[in-house]
């Protein structure tokens, strides 16, 4: 994952914001509940992967320390997470508010050095974005100030890839008399192409992106994967922030093969069916 962004930046202005606090782990589950509070107009802040230099962390230190909430993703890694871990608790310290979205029945507060009196939200008790958005929003340390315009977060790339594949037939119609060899020259190079390490998930995810090149864009769109067999590995999901659903082959399931917490789960005939 590196420190790549979400699909939107983090916020940089002056209004009151929201500091997102999570472990690059939980990528692709924050994204989903960020989502929703985006769209209704929450200004959040948010940082990934390694701050690079002396002035990117503390540029990091000021943000966090500036927000008027500290929203925490208070899950395993994030405990594990010394970055993480170290703004939320000099938050604490200075008694700025923090609430934390526990996102199963375990209470970590303690294992985050958290006091007990931090307000914490069951967010799997919720079932829809809208319900945990209002659960959010109507939590102890939430405000209104924190509101500004709603962002358009994804949707709109169809449409865009729409004209893309227009505009490109129209221009391989005009050269159809150079020759087949010659079309290569009005492909587009992808420049911000996203690597996949696990074959079986990459080959789901082109499959699911309608032949669209694998951008963090068109990746973000995609909310259901069909899975040929088993991968080795699941860490490539979190490539996939939008990602609800997964369908395995039902023999998968019968050789033992764990499942990744936080997705719908539906099974398919038998392998590659």
């Amino acid at each position: 994952m590196g420190n790549k962004l979400l699909p939107v930046p983090p916020y940089e202005g002056t209004e009151p914001y929201i500091y997102f606090a999570f472990a690059e782990a939980d990528r692709a589950r924050v994204w989903r509940l960020m989502r929703p509070l985006l769209r209704r107009g929450c200004r959040i802040w948010y940082c990934l992967g390694a701050a690079g230099s002396a002035e990117a962390l503390l540029h990091r230190q000021e943000r966090a320390a500036g927000a008027a909430l500290t929203l925490l993703y208070l899950s395993d890694a994030a405990c594990e997470d010394r970055d993480t871990k170290g703004f939320v608790l000099v938050n604490q310290k200075y008694h700025r508010p923090i609430l934390c979205l526990d996102p199963d029945e375990s209470d970590r507060r303690l294992s985050m050095n958290l006091r007990e009196d931090v307000p914490h939200l069951p967010i799997h008790r919720y079932a829809g974005d809208a319900a945990r958005e209002n659960a959010i929003i109507h939590a102890e340390g939430f405000s209104q100030e924190m509101l500004g315009e709603p962002v358009r977060v994804g949707g709109n790339w169809l449409g865009r890839l729409a004209v893309l594949f227009c505009v490109l037939a129209l221009l391989l119609g005009g050269v159809a008399f150079v020759g087949v060899t010659r079309l290569h020259w009005f492909q587009p190079e992808i420049a911000d192409a996203v690597s996949f390490r696990d074959p079986v998930i990459e080959e789901a995810a082109r499959e699911a992106a309608l032949g669209a090149p694998l951008t963090e864009e068109s990746l973000a769109a995609i909310r259901r994967l069909r899975l040929s067999a088993a991968p080795e590995s699941w860490d490539d999901l979190a490539l996939l922030p939008a990602l609800e659903a997964l369908e395995l082959p039902q023999q998968a399931l019968l050789d033992g093969v764990e499942t990744p917490e936080g997705y719908r789960i539906e099974l398919s005939g038998g392998e590659g069916g």
